[in-house]
């Protein structure tokens, strides 16, 4: 049952990821749509005024970076530059308005410090202006937006111009449709790079969460193992140092909870024996009260019947007959006192009062020494006896209680038997155990009865005579010491008999 929890919580833990990096995919997904909406936006709609912003500023600062230059040796070698750099014309006028400069003149090698001094260059270098659009600024510098006529196509141009300290005017000028293609390329350029960069950002950033969430999602796992009170698994360090601390404190935390649990457990098991016992003393308390008096009843019928009877006699002179009385009177004590052993024998078996002593033995040894001490019974009740257990089988356990054990099987089988009148005891081998059998001919029980012999006071032959001296007890012992030992014990209707078993632990 824990395993198909365990195996929920994980499968709901994995769908919910699923679920988590379905919603990024989708989310990476609108935001390249939206990028490309943008940009197919923006290149096709926005007015052309904003793909000049770009070029002005490199123009500002070309004029800028040529003016910073005017008057020194390097003049000419940093307009050549500003021109390749920014991809620019310049054409420089001097203050009577001679065109003494122009980027499309080749032959100029290097202007001289006093641009008053250059040589007027060939009008055939000049960008000659058809008209004049519009300016963004007024005075000594701003921007002015001029097409130049070519003959059959007109071009137009962005220039922004300012007037140097010796009264020079400079004019750096750029192609209007170069600048604007060339912004937009830019654009595009630079807002794919920044979506790029976006875009694996965003790539890194779940990877960098997924860092944090896998040691988390185990957090997670273990912690709901441990609402399920399984303090198995722990929490592995990571590289990151305050999620190895929380692992660390989890771990604490399920040790200590697993301490306390563990000994709390062993109090509860503790106490259930306690209660376990304390019920099986009840029980056994009542039964031996319910026994006893039932038992009692009619020994004490008798012993007060004879006693009036004895006393009687013996006032009137019949010494004898009251001497016979005193006798039956002194056999039903003994018997009494037997009946109270034999309950207060299965009371200590089964209270656990009793702690076994375990020591080696052979079974054929204490087969034949029960022989020898019941020789006179079995040759007075003409019974056949035979010990079949092998020399070999030794048996570990309580021997004086075990020997109880086959004293009641064999004085139960003197008797019950008839017939060819045979007692035979055998062993086998079953593993890590012996089983010794004890068989006797005679009649066989009864089905009804096979359960219920174990009980105490229960006699499945009412036929007995008192004064054999049986009370129903003897098996009831054999079941107390076999569940002491926590070993089987049973019986079998044989072909012309009756045969008793229980098993012996092996010795090491």
């Amino acid at each position: 049952m824990r395993k198909k929890n365990n195996a929920s919580v994980k499968n709901k833990r994995i769908k919910k990821q699923k679920k988590i990096t379905a919603r990024l995919m989708r989310s990476i997904a609108l935001i390249f749509f939206i990028a490309v909406s943008v940009i197919t936006v923006a290149y096709y709609s926005l007015p052309e005024w904003v793909f000049y912003l770009n070029p002005a500023v490199r123009l500002y600062f070309a004029a800028d970076e040529i003016n910073s230059a005017y008057g020194t040796e390097e003049f000419s070698s940093i307009l050549r530059d500003v021109e390749k750099g920014f991809d620019s014309n310049v054409e420089i006028y001097s203050e009577d308005g001679r065109f003494i400069y122009s980027t499309l003149d080749k032959d100029i090698e290097a202007l001289p410090l006093d641009l008053s001094m250059a040589h007027t260059v060939d009008a055939k270098y000049k960008l000659t202006y058809k008209t004049t659009e519009g300016s963004v600024a007024a005075g000594d510098r701003g921007f002015l937006l001029k097409v130049y006529d070519s003959g059959n196509i007109d071009v137009d141009f962005l220039v922004y111009y300012l007037h140097c300290p010796g009264g020079e005017r400079i004019e750096v000028c750029m192609q209007v449709s170069q600048v604007i293609s060339t912004t937009k390329i830019d654009f595009i350029v630079t807002f794919s790079f920044l979506m790029g960069g976006l875009f694996i950002g965003f790539i890194a950033l779940i990877f960098y969460l997924r860092r944090f969430s896998k040691p988390i999602n185990k957090m997670c796992d273990i912690t709901d193992r441990m609402a399920r009170l399984d303090f198995s698994e722990k929490c592995p360090p990571t590289k990151l140092t305050e999620m190895t601390q929380l692992s660390e404190s989890i771990n604490t935390l399920s040790d200590a909870l697993d301490n306390a649990l563990s000994d709390l457990n062993e109090k509860n098991e503790k106490l259930q024996k306690d209660i376990e016992n304390e019920k099986t003393i009840d029980n056994l308390r009542q039964t031996f009260i319910s026994g006893i008096s039932h038992e009692l009843k009619t020994p004490i019928a008798i012993i007060q019947g004879y006693a009036e009877g004895a006393k009687m006699f013996y006032e009137s002179g019949n010494s004898e007959t009251a001497a016979q009385y005193c006798d039956i009177i002194a056999e039903e004590s003994v018997r009494m006192n037997n009946m109270v052993m034999k309950l207060l024998e299965i009371t200590k078996y089964e209270s656990g009062a009793y702690e076994t002593q375990r020591d080696d033995f052979s079974l054929k040894a204490m087969v034949d020494d029960w022989y020898e001490r019941n020789f006179a019974i079995l040759k007075e009740k003409e019974i056949t006896a035979e010990n079949e257990v092998p020399e070999e089988f030794t048996g570990n356990g309580d021997s004086i209680i075990l020997s109880s054990v086959l004293n009641n099987y064999l004085s139960n089988a003197v008797s019950h038997v008839s017939g060819e009148r045979k007692i035979i005891c055998r062993a086998d081998d079953i593993g890590e155990k012996y089983r010794l059998y004890v068989y006797n001919t005679g009649e066989h029980i009864a089905e009804k009865d096979i359960d219920k012999i174990w009980t105490s006071f229960y006699r499945a032959d009412k036929s007995l005579s008192r004064s054999q001296g049986r009370f129903g007890l003897g098996l009831a012992i054999v079941a107390s010491i076999q569940k002491l030992h926590g070993e089987d014990y049973g019986v079998e209707n044989k072909e012309n008999g009756v045969e008793f078993w229980f098993d012996i632990k092996k010795a090491d």
